[in-house]
């Protein structure tokens, strides 16, 4: 497997959410203080500051979840497919999307569950319970519209491929993957999903197991390398 990162991306939104942070703990100190000098003509302020405070904390760790921790969602993903073929490439960051996988015979888009809860489809609709408001307020994200996510990644890859001189009818298909990254994440009935949903140890198995048995056309070594550099934009 061959991977390409964007390490400039990473680390420049790593110093945004640390930025941030400090920020944030600034302007919560400055309500904290505001608060406690007893002069009510003053208490607006530490209402703003909390306000304030509350919007940075979820910002801040939008990014911190993202880039500062360790291991990373990149590196975790990374690890997974490592030992791949070398037909395979994943790219964090360096892509029209986050993560993408281009294998011999697809791409494959990983659409994360970061937090835990029971995933199911009913209805025609996703459905993410078990999530509460203090996990969404520490950065964990519900499954929300993996539709319309999918339909615009589906868009800026096959825009980012057609101006790099690979024709629309000639493009690999792009097949969106949920992947839970939690263990304490479960399933419900998942019978009419449109995607597949598979956990972080089954992922690199079933990735290997589709591409081997359901091969819409395997692409050649100039077709993949063309690709790859096709896909490789800078953020």
């Amino acid at each position: 497997m061959k991977l390409v990162i964007n390490e400039k991306y990473i680390n420049r939104n790593k110093k945004i959410g640390g930025a941030i942070f400090i920020a944030n703990l600034t302007i919560l100190g400055i309500g904290a203080y505001f608060a406690i000098t007893g002069d009510m003509t003053k208490v607006y302020y530490s209402w703003i500051a909390l306000v304030l405070g509350f919007g940075l904390t979820r910002l801040s760790m939008y990014f911190m979840n993202r880039f500062s921790r360790t291991p990373r969602n990149d590196e975790i993903l990374a690890e997974i497919f490592n030992k791949l073929r070398h037909e395979y490439t994943f790219f964090a960051y360096a892509s029209p999307v986050n993560f993408l996988l281009l294998g011999p015979c697809r791409m494959w888009l990983p659409i994360l569950v970061t937090s835990g809860g029971k995933i199911s489809f009913e209805n025609g609709k996703w459905k993410h319970s078990g999530v509460s408001l203090f996990k969404r307020l520490i950065g964990q994200e519900s499954l929300a519209r993996p539709e319309q996510e999918v339909a615009e990644a589906s868009k800026s890859i096959q825009d980012q491929l057609a101006k790099h001189g690979i024709p629309y009818d000639q493009q690999p298909a792009l097949e969106p993957i949920i992947v839970l990254m939690m263990t304490d994440t479960t399933t419900g009935d998942l019978k009419d999903a449109p995607y597949p949903v598979v956990t972080l140890p089954e992922l690199k198995r079933f990735i290997r197991r589709e591409d081997r048995e359901n091969c819409p056309g395997e692409l050649s070594p100039e077709e993949n390398e063309k690709i790859v550099t096709a896909l490789s934009v800078k953020k």
